[in-house]
Order: C-alpha cells, then sequence, then structure tokens
C-alpha cells in the first residue's frame, strides 16, 4: 500500500520521472505485492546529508522495488524484502585540499523486511545477501533512501591528486627560488 504518490510506478513505461521525497510505503504490503515506485529525489531533501556535502544540488535517480521468497514447505515462512537502486553524484568536500569532489553514487541493496515481534535472521544475514531492516506500516522512501546513501558515501573522500590547502601550485613553486640556492650565493662571498 503506498499512501502518497509523487512518483511514477515502475510498472507504467512513461519516460518522465518525478520527486518521490514524499512516498510512504506500507513496506510488507509493498514487498507482498512485488510493487514497484521509480522517480527522483532531490539531494537538498535530505537533511542528514547536510554535514558531508559540500553542494546541495543536483538529483537522485531512485527506484524501490518489492520482493516475496516463498519458504519451503514447512520449514521457513516467505520472505520479504525491498530491492533499493539509486545512482546519482555528489559533491563532497575533498579530506587533502578542502575543494569539492565528485562523489559518483551506485547503490544496489536489497533489504529484508523483518516483522514486529519476529526473530532477526543473524545466520542469514552473515551470507551477505541482504541487509535486515524493521518492516514498518509507514516508511518514509525518502528516509530510506537517505540511510543507505549515508551508509554508501566514502568515509574519506578525496580526489586521486591534489595538493594541500595553501600550498603552491607547480608553476607557483617553480618561480620562487629556493631557500638553499640563496644560501649557496652566500657562501660564495
Amino acid at each position: 500500500m503506498i499512501t502518497s504518490a509523487p512518483f511514477m510506478s515502475c510498472r507504467e513505461n512513461k519516460e518522465v520521472t518525478r520527486e518521490i521525497a514524499d512516498a510512504v510505503i506500507d513496506s510488507l504490503e509493498f514487498a507482498a505485492k512485488g510493487d514497484c515506485i521509480r522517480g527522483r529525489l532531490a539531494v537538498a531533501r535530505l537533511p542528514r546529508l547536510a554535514d558531508v556535502l559540500a553542494n546541495r544540488d543536483g538529483w537522485l535517480d531512485c527506484e524501490l522495488s518489492g520482493w516475496q521468497e516463498k519458504g519451503r514447505a514447512g520449514a521457513t515462512a516467505d520472505k520479504f524484502g525491498l530491492r533499493l537502486r539509486v545512482s546519482g553524484r555528489l559533491g563532497m568536500g575533498c579530506q587533502r585540499c578542502l575543494a569539492e569532489v565528485g562523489v559518483d553514487c551506485h547503490i544496489d541493496s536489497r533489504l529484508l523486511l523483518v516483522p514486529p515481534g519476529a526473530e532477526w535472521p543473524e545466520d542469514e544475514l552473515e551470507a551477505d545477501d541482504y541487509d535486515a531492516i524493521p518492516a514498518e506500516r509507514e516508511l518514509s522512501v525518502l528516509s530510506l533512501v537517505e540511510e543507505e546513501v549515508l551508509l554508501a558515501l566514502p568515509a574519506v573522500p578525496r580526489h586521486e591528486k591534489c595538493g594541500l590547502p595553501g600550498d603552491p601550485g607547480p608553476q607557483e613553486e617553480e618561480s620562487r627560488p629556493s631557500p638553499f640556492a640563496v644560501l649557496a650565493g652566500l657562501k660564495k662571498h
């Protein structure tokens, strides 16, 4: 069940994508039906990312789909989950030079929904096939996307090659005389 719908269903074959920041789903029902939504999410709508981003411009393309895995006869119950795909580019602060560095964000997460009161499947989570999250009747797509993006960001973003803040550039460094050349000239006199 989807309680708000400012997004596109994956079943619709239109090329238009819409902002999905206000979408709220009943996670178990969404997964059981195999529903899917696709849309765009403005980076500026992700408040918890504000501290780690140098630039809050741009969009993230998102797709959230539900899945169900049938349990074996009498052995295990059915499993329900969500698959979240997010792609985009985020502007973070380089930890070496402090300038903005573009970080590609490509997320493909499988999330196992754990119903209220059910035990967390410790042994199944060790395989890294999916992560577990609590099933919610009102799951905010915005919060889910933001959490997954925060987990996927590099802890120390940086350019492949950059200097330290305040370091002269290579041309500036070549034009200055070496302090040792000045000392060598004094030693000759």
